[in-house]
């Protein structure tokens, strides 16, 4: 069996297919607009979930990590998707170690997502 941080190595950041088809069935300006979008609320996302985290609220989390996870999937950020979903299920556990590994990997894969959506708008 795979675990979690093996499994979420191996997933893209972004999925540029989805992402292009996006691009086409929206236009290009609406396009870049709505990742604009997803760059903001994934900054907000992101603090709201660090001050619940720094807070231990496990419910707060998991409502936020639900969000998360739509938002991601809606934009092809299957890492983030993927962390969100097992960050959620693990906050609906409170299983505060497996919380900690999650959040941090978690950090780290929505910096480095920002990062290329950021860098798909160049």
């Amino acid at each position: 069996m795979i675990d979690w941080q093996t499994l979420q190595e191996k997933l893209p950041l972004l999925d540029e297919y989805h992402l292009q088809r996006m691009e086409q069935e929206l236009g290009p300006s609406v396009f870049a607009r709505l990742l604009r979008l997803f760059i903001e609320d994934g900054q907000q996302l992101g603090k709201t979930l660090e001050l619940a985290f720094l807070d231990h609220s496990w419910a707060q989390m998991a409502l936020s990590c639900h969000s998360l996870k739509s938002a991601c999937g809606s934009y092809g950020a299957l890492r983030c998707q993927y962390l969100s979903e097992k960050l959620e299920q693990s906050c609906n556990q409170q299983d505060e170690v497996t919380i900690s590994q999650q959040y941090k990997a978690w950090q780290s894969a929505l910096a480095a997502t920002l990062v290329a959506a950021q860098d798909r708008l160049k």
